[in-house]
This record gives C-alpha cells, structure tokens and sequence, in this order.
C-alpha cells in the first residue's frame, strides 16, 4: 500500500535520471522508502516496525561529496523525531547515519516541512528541530552535524531554503 502525499522524482543511483522515490506501508510493519525505476522497484528502506507509523521524506542528493546519493527522511517526525540517511551503494539502500532531535512534519498539516539546500558549499538539508522552535541545517563536514539558523516559521524555513540565512 502507499501514502504521503505525492511521489518523488529524484536521482537516487546517480546516473542523471529521476526515479520515483515513494512511501509503502505494511499493514504489520509500518512504512518504509521505496525506490522504483522504469523496472520495478530497485531499492526499500527497512520498515520502521510498527503499524500507524510514517516516515517523512526530506531529499536526496550526494550530502557527503564521496560520488554516492543518499536519500533522507524523518522516522516517525511525531514520536520518534529521527532523521535517518540512507546511501545507494550501487545495488540498494544502506543505514548512513542517524540523528535524533530533528522533526518535519506536525499532526494536521498537509504538508511536508523540510527540503535541501544547495547554497555553495555541498548540497543540505533543512528541517526542524524536535520542539518546532529552530530551522535546522545537517550538513556533512568531515562527519554529519547539526546546526540552528534561527527561529521557527515557515516563512524561516522557505528563506533558508532559498539561502537566504
């Protein structure tokens, strides 16, 4: 089964062409990332583990320059608030990385909030923190790091997004 709210277009091996970047759910499991190309599907994330839980995507791109896409979402942006990197190791998705306290979805909003950046020094991802009260920029500088760029809003979020602070 899918949810969320629209698939995505985004190049996940590499090779210049979008593949369509979906959340699938397991009634018994939960959802996980699933990648799909003009052959089916390639690639999936593990699922989170439990029914009545999602994943929030935040993008894809090569976030720590070594030539390999990674793609990121946010495990249960309610509860768990984790943001979990996956990377394309040519033949499917594995683990990268995991940082908690990080969040881009609130219960009611039809609405992802989050995306990356690309502002002239590696491609970023923006989102919030765990309590909606900072933009968060998690960037990969010799490892990942987290950082605050101000006060939450989504006018602060689209700013950021743009680069503009």
């Amino acid at each position: 089964m899918f949810e969320d709210l629209t698939p995505r277009l985004w190049d996940i091996t590499g090779d210049g062409l979008p593949e369509v970047v979906v959340i699938e759910t397991d009634m018994a499991l939960g959802g996980s990332l699933a990648v799909y190309d003009q052959s089916g599907k390639i690639a999936e994330t593990p699922h989170i583990g439990r029914p009545n839980r999602w994943l929030a995507p935040v993008g894809a791109a090569d976030f720590d320059g070594d030539g390999r896409i990674e793609v990121a979402f946010v495990d249960r942006p309610h509860l768990a608030k984790t943001l979990r990197i996956f990377e394309w190791d040519g033949e499917k998705l594995v683990l990268d990385a995991e940082l908690d306290g990080l969040t881009n979805h609130r219960i009611g909003e039809d609405f992802i909030s989050s995306g990356v950046r690309e502002c002239g020094g590696g491609p970023e991802m923006v989102t919030a923190d765990a309590d909606w009260l900072d933009v968060m920029v998690t960037s990969f500088q010799g490892g990942w790091a987290t950082r605050s760029v101000g006060a939450f809003s989504q006018d602060r979020l689209a700013a950021v997004l743009r680069c503009e602070g």
